[in-house]
């Protein structure tokens, strides 16, 4: 049976630029799924996986994907990752905002 494990990396922030997750230790798992939630209007936003050996130096990791600004919610799948994920969240900013809920789902 594997394990697997589910946590809230962002509960319902407003960003306005720019925006990477905290750095989640993931080194136990085989895959990972973000999970982004959007409230409200937006912009369209692009989700971008990284990768770390240490949770200090970043790597873009694998395919990114975007939430259209008519959708509420987009995912990102990840595999063959170090011991490290983050997620780095772009297209808003001061004039078009967004409000978030990101989960990491992780298995192995």
């Amino acid at each position: 049976m594997l394990t697997s494990n589910t946590s809230v990396i962002d509960r319902r922030i407003t960003i306005n630029d720019d925006h990477q997750t905290f750095p989640y230790e993931t080194g136990w798992a085989l895959e990972a799924v973000w999970f982004v939630q959007v409230e409200g209007g937006h912009p369209r936003l692009v989700l971008q996986p990284q990768a770390s050996p240490d949770g200090i130096n970043w790597v873009d990791h694998g395919e990114g994907a975007a939430i259209e600004a008519d959708a509420t919610m987009g995912h990102v799948l990840v595999g063959h990752f170090g011991s490290w994920l983050r997620l780095l969240v772009t297209g808003a900013s001061a004039d078009h905002p967004a409000t978030i809920l990101t989960h990491l789902a992780l298995k192995g």
